[in-house]
């Protein structure tokens, strides 16, 4: 069944990299910071899940990162859901109510497709449950400027 297959992966090798050798190792972690790796997942699920100019003009907007700790009943057991979570919401702003309405997608399951597979990659990377909560909001402001808190003129939906 494999048979060639390791022949064709050395070919392609070959004519991919001058030398047998990564340049990068490949237990070594990225350069970029955890909301960097965050930003990245989710902007990969969004060009996934959108089409044509919508997920360019899509902004991300983290409003928290925090690690969780898990509460402690009064016996001094930890609770039912285990271990540490990591909590991230983000928002999405977008420019119209139009695009709003096409990252929602009907009934909001373009969103939910968008949250649930980046939830399964954030996971993955950070080695930790994660709690996801993505947000579309309808910029009021310019679009190069970004929205630093709720009250600066967007309009929500949250899942």
């Amino acid at each position: 069944d494999d048979e060639g297959v390791d022949d064709v992966l050395g070919l392609l090798l070959g004519r991919a990299t001058p030398s047998n050798n990564w340049i990068v190792d490949p237990e070594s972690s990225t350069g970029m910071t955890p909301i960097e790796q965050v930003e990245e997942i989710i902007r990969e699920k969004i060009y996934r899940c959108l089409h044509r100019e919508v997920p360019h003009s899509v902004q991300q907007q983290n409003r928290m990162f925090r690690l969780v700790e898990p509460k402690k009943r009064k016996s001094g057991s930890v609770a039912e859901e285990g271990g540490k979570r990591l909590r991230i919401h983000q928002d999405l702003v977008v420019r119209t109510k139009s695009h709003q309405r096409l990252v929602l997608g009907s009934g909001g399951k373009t969103l939910e497709r968008i949250r649930s597979t980046a939830l399964k990659d954030l996971e993955k990377a950070f080695e930790v449950e994660v709690d996801l909560k993505l947000s579309v909001k309808v910029s009021k402001l310019n679009q190069h400027v970004r929205l630093e808190t709720e009250s600066e003129g967007a309009n929500s939906f949250q899942i």
